[in-house]
C-alpha cells in the first residue's frame, strides 16, 4: 500500500541527536492512526524523517498489532539515532 502523507496523526515528534559523523541531526517522527486494509487486516503509517524513504506501512492482524508493529519501527530508528550519538558523549 502506498501512503504519501499522514492525514491523521496520532504522535508527532522533532529528535535531536549527533550522527556518526559527528553532525547535528533533525528528524521528524510521526505516527498515523491504525486504518483497516483492503489486502491485508490492519496497517499503522510511520514516518520517520532519515530512516524511512516517505511514509511506510506496518501491518498486523488487528489496530493494536499494526500499532505495535509500527512502534517497533519507531524504536529501532530510535535506538540507532541515539546509540550513535551517545558514542559522541563518550
Amino acid at each position: 500500500m502506498k501512503i504519501d502523507k499522514i492525514e491523521d496523526p496520532i504522535a508527532e515528534d522533532i529528535w535531536r541527536y549527533t550522527n556518526e559523523e559527528g553532525n547535528e541531526i533533525e528528524s521528524k517522527v510521526i505516527v498515523g492512526k491504525p486504518e483497516k486494509a483492503i489486502d491485508k487486516d490492519w496497517y499503522c503509517p510511520v514516518f520517520i524523517e532519515n530512516f524511512t524513504s516517505g511514509v511506510v506501512t506496518a501491518y498486523g492482524v488487528g489496530p493494536v498489532d499494526s500499532l505495535m508493529n509500527a512502534m517497533e519501527l519507531v524504536k529501532n530508528a530510535f535506538d540507532k539515532a541515539f546509540k550513535d550519538s551517545d558514542k559522541k558523549k563518550e
